[in-house]
């Protein structure tokens, strides 16, 4: 029987056509969009647009160190930091022996609600932690008025330890003055090293409530760790409140700073991996607000 080549013809076509239509109509994660152009995510074209009047501090480290808001000033680069190509525009690379400083740390001090957002490229790290960011108490207290950290992983998963930390002192002092957020095994985020992933925390002072993405996706807390408490009975954690808050620095921990804190101890590592759109809001975004600004500083806009 003589194949119909009329047939195969017409099916080949099919497919192509198929083809070119999907790879036409098939949103591509990575496009890059000139700013203020592309499709709106939700009621927002830009990331500069995602509530412009809560955000205190902003560093898009396109060579410098500098918060464009102004708030967070005295910055200096300490060690060999470099700026490199980074997931929008350029990025804070760091070292074993670099992290930034910066003598004062604005609004970020009177904080009792916040969102703080970055994106990091990063590989594994053997040992202790790296710091990511640390408003400092300027009575050399151990740990830090409000940090986030990255524990070493020396296994085979690429889930990322990465612990937030932040305090309310009040006076009276209450129970539950530190607060860390540091999900099970099985809740941590996956496939984080060797790309660009972003992190976002915020916590609610209305309604007591932290909350932490990847990715804009919401990581699913236990109500337990979610829902904060302040010890005292069954009230909620409320606003924060920050005690002697002098300095902030970003690929540390405040040891780095050096007097009146104690030298850093064996564990405690600088950040070696690349920080970039690194936002901090007086308010704790929406869930809405939080997806928005991944997928908008994804595509460069």
């Amino acid at each position: 029987m003589k194949p119909n080549y009329k047939s195969i013809s017409v099916i080949v076509m099919a497919i192509l056509t198929s083809i070119l239509f999907t790879q036409c109509t098939q949103p591509e994660k990575d496009d890059v969009f000139t700013p203020g152009e592309g499709p709106s995510i939700g009621e927002w074209s830009t990331s500069d647009e995602v509530s412009p009047d809560n955000l205190v501090a902003y560093w898009n480290f396109d060579g410098n160190i500098a918060d464009s808001k102004g708030n967070v000033t005295g910055g200096k680069l300490n060690g060999v930091g470099t700026f490199v190509d980074g997931r929008k525009g350029q990025a804070y690379k760091g070292s074993a022996n670099a992290f930034i400083s910066y003598d004062n740390p604005g609004t970020i001090a009177g904080l009792t609600s916040f969102t703080v957002s970055f994106w990091m490229y990063t590989a594994k790290h053997d040992g202790g932690a790296q710091g990511i960011f640390a408003l400092a108490k300027a009575d050399g207290s151990f740990w830090a008025n409000f940090f986030v950290i990255v524990e070493g992983n020396t296994s085979t998963t690429n889930k990322m330890q990465i612990k937030l930390h932040f305090e309310k002192n009040a006076t009276p002092a209450i129970p539950n003055t530190e607060n860390w957020v540091d999900p099970a095994e099985t809740l941590r985020p996956d496939n984080m090293y060797g790309a660009w992933r972003q992190v976002t925390y915020t916590y609610d002072a209305q309604t007591s409530k932290v909350a932490m993405y990847a990715n804009g996706q919401a990581i699913a807390l236990p109500a337990a760790d979610a829902n904060r408490k302040s010890g005292v009975g069954d009230a909620g954690l409320g606003p924060l409140a920050f005690k002697d808050a002098t300095k902030f620095v970003i690929g540390a921990f405040q040891n780095s700073l050096g007097a009146p804190f104690n030298g850093l101890e064996p564990w405690m590592l600088n950040y070696t991996g690349m920080l970039d759109e690194m936002r901090i809001y007086k308010t704790a975004l929406s869930s809405q607000e939080v997806s928005a600004l991944y997928q908008l500083e994804r595509q460069g806009r």
